[in-house]
């Protein structure tokens, strides 16, 4: 049982850790020497990870930097608001996979 705690203690971890170097790791996208497959899954994890990414950002600065909870309808707006704005790079032809 502990083992399997620890297990999925460590998914949790690996998953939080990718989704807040997220923004980081899209610089890899500037680099013309990188095969089409790893480029196809930055765009793609930035695409459904996004919001995330920027929700997960927003509530650290929030508590780091302004000394405040985050509160959950700012929280609301962030990530709605996010998720719509990447919705309208897709629509537009501005960001594509």
């Amino acid at each position: 049982m502990l083992r399997n705690l620890a297990k999925g203690l460590l998914a949790s971890l690996t998953t939080m850790l990718f989704v807040l170097l997220l923004p980081f790791l899209l610089a890899f996208l500037l680099v013309p020497s990188l095969p089409q497959d790893e480029r196809w899954f930055l765009k793609l994890a930035f695409t459904v990870l996004g919001p995330f990414t920027v929700l997960l950002w927003f509530i650290a600065f929030s508590n780091l930097v302004l000394h405040r909870r985050a509160g959950f309808l700012r929280q609301a707006v962030v990530f709605f608001g996010s998720a719509g704005v990447i919705y309208l790079l897709l629509i537009g032809g501005v960001y594509h996979l």
